[in-house]
């Protein structure tokens, strides 16, 4: 990686059962990183803190980000799996990160930014 890019993710479900994940995502050199955010569902439990320490790999333009508790979610560990190219994408909730199975992977929306 020749630059230590800056990941924000959005990923979401509308309407009262729908919930996100909202998360900043700093990539340093050597593997390591640093993560900020909140997710929730919308169900009335509210939003729950997100943070900590990642480690990253960089492989075929992929970068695959471990580390990352999703704590409205129980503290489900899920994988962030995104380009290692600067730019703007989109997909469903399950494009950029691992979900409980209970969460379809197809549905929602997310909204991905890499910034220097």
């Amino acid at each position: 990686m020749k630059y230590e890019p800056l990941y924000e993710l959005s990923a979401n479900v509308s309407g009262h059962d729908g919930g996100g994940v909202w998360l900043w995502i700093e990539l340093d050199k050597g593997g390591t990183g640093d993560y900020k955010g909140s997710d929730c569902g919308h169900a009335g439990q509210g939003a729950a803190a997100d943070s900590g320490d990642v480690t990253w790999t960089d492989s075929g333009g992929t970068l695959t980000i471990t580390g990352v508790v999703l704590n409205g979610l129980e503290g489900f560990p899920t994988t962030i799996t995104v380009p290692d190219t600067y730019g703007h994408y989109t997909g469903t909730i399950g494009s950029y990160l691992t979900l409980p199975g209970f969460i379809p992977t197809f549905i929602g929306n997310s909204q991905l930014q890499v910034a220097p």
